[in-house]
Order: C-alpha cells, then sequence, then structure tokens
C-alpha cells in the first residue's frame, strides 16, 4: 500500500507544479512523476492496469492507496495563494465535459500512459516525458491527475469515473496493439499436454512495471 501512496502523492505534486506553472513548462515537467514512480518501482494505478489479465496485481488496493497519498498532498498544498482559484478554474472545465469526450479522452491517455510505462520498461527513459507531454498538450485525461485538481478545487464529478475507465480502456488496448500475440487472460493461454502456451512463446512479459 505504502508504494501505492507514494505513487498517488507524486502525481499530486506534480498536477500542483501544472497548476503553479506556465505553459508549456507545466506539461513538459508533469512527467518527472512518473520517471520517479518507474525508478522506484511505485505502484500507479494508471501504469499498471494496462496489464489487467495478464498480471495478477490489487488494482483496487492501488487505486485506493493513490487516492489516499494524492488526497494528503492536496489537502497540505490546496491553501497557497492562488491555488483553489487556479484549480477551481480547471476542475469545473474538466466537470463539464460530456461523459463520451471524458471516456475518450481518459482512453486516449491510458493508450499513452502505456506506451510510456513500456518505453521506460525497455530503456527508453525519456518516453515517460514525451507520453505525459503529449497527454496533457492534447487534452487527454488523466485519472489521478484529474482526482487532485478536483481535490484541490473541492470540485467532484462523475466524469472522474468516465476518465478511470477510459485510462483502463486505452492502456489494455495499447498493450494488445503493441505486442504480438499478447494475450488478454492468462486462463486462455494454459499449456496443453506439457506444452508450451502462446503466451509464453511470444510474449515475455517485462520485469518492471509500474
Amino acid at each position: 500500500m505504502k508504494k501505492s501512496i507514494a505513487a498517488g502523492a507524486l502525481i499530486a505534486m506534480a498536477s500542483y507544479l501544472f497548476l503553479k506553472a506556465d505553459a508549456p513548462l507545466g506539461a513538459i515537467f508533469f512527467g518527472f512523476a512518473l520517471s520517479f514512480v518507474c525508478l522506484y518501482q511505485l505502484d500507479l494505478f494508471t501504469g499498471k492496469i494496462g496489464y489487467f489479465g495478464e498480471k495478477d496485481f490489487a488494482f483496487i488496493k492501488i487505486l485506493i492507496g493513490n487516492f489516499i497519498g494524492a488526497g494528503i498532498v492536496c489537502i497540505l498544498l490546496r491553501w497557497n495563494a492562488g491555488m483553489i482559484e487556479t484549480a477551481v478554474a480547471l476542475a469545473e472545465k474538466k466537470a463539464a465535459l460530456p461523459w463520451y469526450i471524458a471516456l475518450i479522452n481518459g482512453t486516449f491517455c491510458g493508450v499513452l500512459m502505456y506506451l510510456a510505462v513500456n518505453s521506460w520498461n525497455k530503456g527508453f527513459h525519456a518516453g515517460c516525458f514525451l507520453c505525459v507531454t503529449v497527454f496533457i498538450l492534447c487534452g487527454f485525461e488523466h485519472s489521478i491527475a484529474d482526482f487532485a485538481y478536483m481535490a484541490y478545487a473541492w470540485v467532484w464529478s462523475i466524469n472522474l469515473l468516465w476518465i478511470l475507465l477510459g485510462n483502463a480502456v486505452g492502456a489494455v488496448a495499447a498493450r494488445l496493439l503493441v505486442h504480438e500475440n499478447a494475450p488478454f487472460f492468462n486462463m486462455f493461454n494454459k499449456p496443453k499436454n506439457g506444452s508450451k502456451g502462446a503466451a509464453q512463446k511470444s510474449y515475455p512479459l517485462d520485469k518492471q512495471v509500474s
């Protein structure tokens, strides 16, 4: 649980940076959070959910830990000068999105989050900053960051659930598309008669997953 709390705290710090920094610096440097999540192998929901069905992670526990960590940071930082007003404007903008736009924007963010984490695992560390910068500049929605924005503003919206679902769908879809013969559920790829399963043959799993 402590790794998921730490990951949520880092995302909330990056969200604070985004609110305080001049554009586009906030978007460019937001990726510091994901880079340290990957470096210390912390548990971030949007980094883990892409492996749903492939790896046995405690996804709900990770999500709760992320919210706890982000919430603690938001409580401590939300009273800084100019913070609440800026956060309210951003949170209200996200709350005003039609549900299907929230879902679509969350889906494309999920794709980029999977690519960011997977690129780190393959040694392309700049992928963290590239993918994070792209999803922010495109206006895609990251569920943990949006939770932080809403917590800073204390403005809540059901769109957070659509964004959360979109992050999951996009990340899983990215894994299935970019890896040849990537299994969805391991139960469908169990070895038969002592032979190796399709997933074991063609889809070597990354050792580190954030």
